[in-house]
């Protein structure tokens, strides 16, 4: 018997295959996007939390000029030439404050031997990998006199030491920077990109006091790293900086020259920018799903109307309503958990292929199967329903005097 009433219910449901598979295609886009976007929402947490690592919320970054924070990378809007090396020093005296690095950005060309490339400069002290929490693979960091005695020494990116030297040691070799010889004391172990959206392996760090006076030539800082004592005394220290600066500036608070930026403002614009993005498609995957199972209803409703004949004869010889009913919820259940599957199948494939693609961490979080599975089943008994009672409804007397 058991063997008869599957026959019924699979017999009825592949008697047309290409009309099935269009009736579950909405269903299979709706749950492979939606799949899809919750393990990139996931990874995107992941990966923003990873890269804030680098700016933690004890740090501060001060900013000559005007900053607006956009997709939760710091972008200047504004340049000015008023942040001096005198001003990190000041910062430096403030109470809570642990370490502090003066910054000097610029690109330069470089060369090794018959190698040439462009890449961004950074001039810090031996404070700024302490702040930023980067480890050596190599080498050493600078030492306190290197910066204050204007020595010509640097430490590589993994970029740029791996594009100069391969596999081979680059410590004590000398490049070319801008055409002047420095000196290799170290290079950084990989980083990637940071929370202000930056590649940190494509990079290479001199003194500061170096950067400014053989480099660039310029007497301004592009930027000043502060690190606190205290997550919990950040909003105090930004309260003292501004104050100090906007006296040392000597310039009103509503035209200050600067901007304060805090790891918890480039996080927050992130996480809102990401959210409000998978929200979206989260919402164009619940359209494909309720598209999928309005299909799948006119699917059931017009194979009800073409199974008439056979489900007044069941009818006519003992099947109950209630099996009737039962037999067309468990057809729309399974076309719909088919497509179900079949979506969750293909947003793992293509997970599996553009996380790695995109660089973004690959997981595969429990939540978006159970939310796929669970909006699946919930969509095919709601698809199903009013055919199975338009079946369960059909007067047999009827149909049998067609007969």
């Amino acid at each position: 018997m058991n063997n008869l009433k599957l026959r019924l219910i699979f017999g009825g449901i592949f008697h047309k295959k290409l009309r099935l598979f269009l009736s579950v295609l909405g269903i299979i886009i709706g749950v492979s996007a939606l799949f899809l976007m919750n393990t990139f929402g996931e990874a995107a947490k992941i990966k923003t939390l990873r890269e804030i690592e680098t700016f933690g919320p004890e740090i501060l970054m001060v900013i000559p000029g005007q900053v607006r924070v956009t997709a939760g990378r710091a972008i200047q809007t504004e340049q000015t030439v008023t942040l001096k090396p005198d001003d990190a020093e000041a910062l430096r005296r403030l109470s809570e404050v642990r370490l502090v690095s003066p910054v000097s950005t610029s690109s330069a060309l470089i060369r090794f031997q018959e190698k040439n490339l462009t890449t961004v400069i950074n001039g810090v002290n031996e404070e700024y990998l302490k702040i930023r929490k980067f480890n050596l693979s190599e080498g050493r960091n600078f030492l306190k006199t290197e910066v204050s005695g204007y020595k010509k020494v640097a430490i590589l990116g993994n970029k740029i030491k791996r594009e100069l030297f391969g596999i081979d040691s680059a410590e004590n070799k000398v490049i070319l920077i801008n055409k002047l010889p420095f000196r290799v004391i170290g290079v950084l172990e990989p980083i990637g990109i940071d929370a202000s959206n930056q590649d940190q392996d494509d990079q290479i760090l001199v003194p500061v006091t170096t950067a400014m006076s053989s480099l660039f030539n310029v007497d301004y800082l592009t930027g000043i790293y502060i690190s606190v004592s205290s997550e919990k005394q950040v909003p105090l220290i930004e309260k003292q900086i501004e104050t100090l600066l906007i006296k040392r500036h000597r310039v009103l608070p509503k035209n200050k020259d600067f901007n304060i930026v805090k790891a918890e403002d480039i996080l927050k614009f992130r996480t809102e920018a990401s959210a409000l993005f998978t929200s979206l498609v989260q919402s164009i995957s619940l359209l494909c799903l309720l598209v999928g199972s309005l299909g799948v209803t006119a699917i059931m409703l017009l194979t009800v109307n073409e199974r008439r004949k056979e489900i007044g004869l069941r009818l006519a010889i003992g099947a109950s309503k209630k099996g009737i009913l039962l037999q067309f919820l468990l057809e729309s259940v399974f076309i719909s958990l088919s497509g179900g599957f079949i979506g969750l199948f293909i947003g793992l494939v293509l997970s599996l292929i553009f996380l790695p693609l995109l660089k973004y961490p690959l997981v595969m979080p429990l939540k978006p199967i159970l939310i796929s599975t669970l909006l699946t089943l919930i969509f095919g008994l709601l698809s199903g329903v009013y055919p199975a009672y338009k079946a369960s409804q059909i007067d047999p007397a009827t149909l049998l005097k067609g007969l």
